[in-house]
């Protein structure tokens, strides 16, 4: 299957196409492949670049795209932003400015090993990428299409704008000659967290992370969709939680809403894994089902373990959820539970005495125990460490997620010790400001593990970056969580710096990702003192909402 590329004029509003995937394919090479070679981020496990005078140009009226795989073009088309602009001083680029020899690139063949599509923890994302300097028999090469996807991005990161030729108005896209790329990330689960709770996220902000996330080959988005303060999720089974448990009857995600985010991420080879943090952190449930919370005495978190109402409600729940996110994950909670409450609440403890429950810990077993029953096997699922801090006794296959930075190491060791995967967020909370990216490098999994054996290392699936979102809505929550998570996007890809040569290149790299990232439409934050070629434009709030109006992309609500 061959696609040819449109041309890539000034204006793309100005032209038709009415082969989808030509436009698509346009978005990509036409809009995105536009800063620096050199600033790829995550770095690749293995690059040659050999010496040469040699410069590859790349023409997108001339240039296609050779696949058979259907889902490969679905997700090259789904991957990348809607808009783009040429850097701002383009007419100032030189023709040739190295005075190289110019060799057209015409292709790239894409060849895929496996034509499963199945997005699992573990899934094979290798991928390896021949640019000869001849620029000709260009090749990118997956054992899973989910390899390859990473490896399109990362043929478009190497590229960078050229010049606008002369006679035709078009632009040209560069790259110096030749490269040998093989790549695999050393950890599966490379994760970000998003907190849609404390602050409403509308669906643009979640789609235009999604593309940050794969420009970083990020895998997992770990949605915390409810908490204390709201409850933004809209349950067909109990439109009153969301009724009466969102901040505005707009701010709530539908299952339409749901859908379209976890089929765009599987576009770009991400798995959401939902939380619903239970039985803590659910006193938004109250507001439209008080019976089902403890009471201390007024009605409060946590929910009341011992009210077989809660039961039914849960199974039901998390059953209209399985159906929601297909990931083979699902993200229990289980972290910072008030005990103290239970042991106040007359109800409960009358319920322990008759039921010979010794203590709130024994009754925190008992609904975890329940809680896990409903999952079974449809679903591992991952708590939060207290879980395991406390003894509770919990399935071999419960994935352990490490927080808290004062016992991180301890509950790696013992976690892992006893068999149990982990993931670790410790090191990488992004609502801690005073941690810049550079802090946020440094950390190191395989610090985490202190004393330990090989067989206990390979136990620590990976980690994520958490954006808790006390502090960060639509305003800031782009500019805040890039290029920082950038920065953690390596360390999970690349494995310990310190074994490797990121480490030395990275802060030139970041810098200059963090201008590619800006260029592909992402409002990513900057690292430090220096300007893009294309720079974020201010905009008040009226005018952004004039412009929204102007372009219908405005809808009023009924």
């Amino acid at each position: 299957f061959y696609v040819r590329l449109p041309s890539c004029d000034h204006s793309p509003r100005t032209s038709t196409y009415t082969f989808k995937m030509r436009a698509a394919l346009k978005i990509l090479f036409c809009y995105s492949i536009v800063f620096r070679g050199s600033a790829l981020v995550p770095y690749p496990k293995s690059w040659k670049k050999a010496t040469s005078s040699v410069i590859c140009t790349l023409h997108p009226r001339e240039f296609e795209l050779a696949t058979s795989d259907t889902f490969l073009i679905n997700g090259v088309r789904k991957r990348i932003s809607d808009w783009f602009r040429l850097p701002d001083d383009f007419i100032n680029y030189p023709v040739n400015p190295a005075e190289g020899q110019l060799k057209s690139i015409k292709r790239l063949k894409i060849t895929v090993d496996s034509n499963s599509t199945k997005l699992t923890q573990g899934v094979d994302e290798s991928y390896s990428l021949s640019i000869p300097e001849n620029c000709h028999n260009v090749s990118l090469h997956g054992k899973t299409v989910f390899g390859a996807l990473h490896g399109l991005e990362t043929f478009a990161q190497l590229f960078q704008f050229g010049w606008i030729e002369d006679g035709t108005g078009l632009p040209t896209f560069t790259l110096a000659a030749s490269h040998e790329i093989e790549d695999a990330p050393f950890y599966p689960y490379r994760g970000l967290l998003i907190d849609t709770s404390r602050h409403y996220l509308p669906m643009e902000l979640l789609m235009a992370n999604l593309d940050a996330m794969a420009m970083n080959k990020l895998n997992v988005l770990h949605w915390h969709m409810t908490d204390s303060v709201s409850w933004p999720y809209a349950s067909d089974r109990y439109p009153e939680l969301a009724g009466k448990g969102a901040y505005r009857r707009d701010m709530v995600y539908s299952s339409t809403d749901i859908r379209r985010i976890v089929k765009e991420a599987f576009y770009r080879g991400i798995r959401v894994v939902p939380e619903f943090d239970l039985p803590g952190h659910s006193a938004s449930i109250g507001k439209s089902h008080p019976e089902w919370m403890s009471h201390c005495p007024d009605w409060s978190e946590p929910i009341d373990p011992t009210h077989t109402g809660v039961y039914d409600f849960l199974k039901d729940l998390f059953t209209e959820l399985f159906h929601l996110f297909p990931s083979d994950m699902f993200h229990l909670g289980g972290d910072e539970v008030p005990l103290d409450c239970w042991k106040r609440d007359p109800s409960i403890q009358k319920w322990m005495k008759s039921h010979n429950v010794s203590d709130e810990i024994q009754l925190f077993e008992i609904f975890e125990t329940k809680l896990l029953g409903i999952f079974h096997t449809k679903k591992q699922p991952i708590v939060w460490q207290e879980i395991f801090d406390l003894g509770i006794n919990i399935s071999d296959n419960t994935v352990i997620d490490v927080w808290k930075g004062d016992k991180d190491q301890s509950t790696v060791f013992n976690a892992t010790a006893n068999g149990h995967h982990v993931v670790i967020s410790s090191c990488w909370y992004l609502d801690h400001l005073s941690q810049d990216w550079r802090k946020l490098y440094d950390c190191d999994l395989h610090a985490k593990l202190v004393n330990g054996t090989a067989e206990q290392a390979s136990l620590i699936l990976g980690g994520k970056a958490s954006m808790w979102g006390e502090h960060v809505d639509a305003s800031n929550f782009i500019s805040r969580v890039w290029p920082r998570a950038s920065a953690v996007a390596e360390r999970l890809w690349s494995g310990n710096h310190q074994y490797n040569s990121t480490s030395s290149t990275i802060q030139k790299r970041i810098s200059e990702f963090r201008c590619y990232m800006v260029q592909r439409g992402i409002d990513a934050g900057p690292v430090g003192p220096g300007f893009c070629a294309k720079e974020i434009r201010f905009q008040k709030n009226d005018d952004v909402q004039r412009s929204r109006l102007q372009s219908g992309s405005l809808v009023a609500l009924n």
